[in-house]
């Protein structure tokens, strides 16, 4: 990449993935800075320090800052935050931001509000940043990994082609291969979608039902995941590619998952920590955006069953195991 490639980047969220995301860039040779709440992780990462990182090696150092004045000379911004304080985030960048400025979007969930069942990111995005370039972020990525520079792939995907190749072109250099998609809805459900799947995996281990069954929930829950972008006018294909079937194969492959830990706790009659997986957040939205478009989602609705609602474990898997098997 020449000179002319390198954007100031600006990287809001000072946790594991938006470490990792920096570090990539840096190791790329793109300038970047970490927008963060607290001076102690400022001055942490300014040491190559991520406290969310602890077992992995020790990053470059980071530049980091509590000042959002930092926004000011972004030419790309990575949005870093949990799904609930996204939309927040969002609100903010709209007022600050120049219009072409790409705005990544990084977490992987839908949010509920008052008027919908459940918006994925890019919506989110539509309806607040309406004069920039939102690009969802997302593939098979654990963050210790890309933070300690091993190989992964992801994807970029935009209705904009020049915000995703703004993005793709930020990484080269680095051992992070950004791919590049029009289709950011279908790769905004396969990050979200894969967390819920990955619960259903992990329970489905923890309660002892063999690599067998492990294997058809993952593929039921491939096609689970085809049919909702088809109800929302995506592309199924995009499923099949990195932010689908490859970051579900990664989140189904065993407990360095936390959605995958999550479920295994749950099968092995273990207490799951709350704060682990991003799909316990999802699953309800999920149901009720799936129902609204009147499709099936057996795996997803069980899911939903046992995080939400209750229901015992055995239970629900006797109510999928019942379930008539149909042409596939």
């Amino acid at each position: 990449m020449t000179g002319d490639h390198k954007k100031n980047a600006v990287v809001i969220g000072g946790g594991s993935w938006g470490c990792a995301i920096a570090a990539a860039l840096v190791k790329a040779g793109t300038p970047a800075q970490l927008l963060v709440r607290s001076p102690d992780t400022a001055d942490a990462l300014a040491r190559g320090i991520c406290r969310q990182l602890s077992d992995a090696p020790v990053l470059p150092p980071l530049a980091a800052s509590t000042e959002d004045r930092i926004l000011d000379t972004a030419d790309l911004v990575f949005v870093v935050l949990p799904v609930s304080a996204t939309a927040d985030c969002l609100k903010g960048l709209a007022e600050r931001l120049a219009p072409e400025v790409p705005v990544a979007l990084c977490a992987k969930g839908l949010m509920a509000t008052a008027d919908t069942a459940g918006m994925l990111m890019p919506e989110v995005a539509g309806h607040l940043l309406p004069d920039h370039h939102a690009v969802v972020f997302s593939g098979p990525t654990f963050a210790d990994e890309v933070a300690s520079g091993k190989p992964a792939a992801i994807t970029a995907a935009s209705h904009n082609p020049q915000a995703a190749t703004i993005i793709q072109q930020a990484f080269e250099g680095s051992a992070l291969k950004v791919y590049t998609s029009d289709d950011p809805i279908g790769v905004a459900i396969g990050g979200a979608m894969k967390n819920v799947i990955a619960i259903a995996a992990g329970c489905a281990a923890g309660l002892g039902l063999g690599d067998n069954a492990r294997a058809a929930i993952t593929t039921r829950g491939l096609a689970e995941m085809a049919r909702f972008a088809i109800a929302l006018g995506a592309n199924p294909g995009t499923i099949y590619g990195l932010s689908g079937a490859g970051d579900l194969a990664l989140s189904c492959a065993g407990p360095h998952s936390r959605n995958m830990a999550f479920g295994l706790a749950l099968g092995a009659g273990r207490t799951p920590d709350p704060v682990l997986a991003e799909g316990r957040h999802t699953v309800a939205a999920m149901v009720a955006r799936g129902r609204a478009a009147g499709i099936e989602l057996p795996i997803t609705e069980a899911v939903d069953k046992v995080v939400n609602q209750n229901h015992n474990l055995q239970d629900v898997v006797s109510g999928l195991l019942a379930r008539r098997a149909r042409n596939e």
